[in-house]
């Protein structure tokens, strides 16, 4: 521990008015900037192509004309049967008969379909390096 001690020490005369001189000390804080090295960072982009295949569906649609030349009292609107929707067709005839002449059958069909294709996927890469001061060249650090 160390003590103040000024070296002009004075005695103290009984009766005498006494100065104690008070010190205080003060920190100044700087920061000084240094150039301690050089860093790069560059970002690679790798493409790789892999395969990729999905399930789907592709859907047909059938139709059939299915001629029937009734006559009817009166007409019908169209009716679904399974997955069969009938249209009704129908003609007045000039004896004011009502005549179905023919249903439009249309049946829709789905067939499973499997598709591939090659997909291209990108892959970032990052790469730091440093500045060797000694010999001047790029040095990757490690992940």
């Amino acid at each position: 521990m160390n003590s103040f001690r000024p070296e002009s020490a004075v005695q103290p005369v009984p009766g005498a008015l006494l100065t104690i001189p008070v010190l205080a000390e003060q920190v100044q804080v700087q920061v000084l900037r240094e150039h301690t090295g050089t860093v790069r960072v560059r970002k690679l982009v790798h493409q790789d192509s892999q395969p990729a295949s999905g399930e789907g569906f592709r859907e047909y649609v059938e139709t059939s004309r299915v001629p029937v030349n009734q006559v009817v009292e009166a007409a019908e609107s169209s009716r679904t049967l399974g997955d069969l929707l009938v249209i009704p067709v129908y003609e007045e005839r000039f004896v004011r008969q009502l005549v179905l002449v023919e249903e439009i059958h249309v049946r829709r069909r789905r067939e499973p379909l499997q598709h591939s294709a090659s997909v291209a996927l990108r892959r970032e890469e990052v790469v730091v390096e440093r500045l060797d001061p000694a010999t001047g060249q790029w040095v990757a650090e490690r992940p």
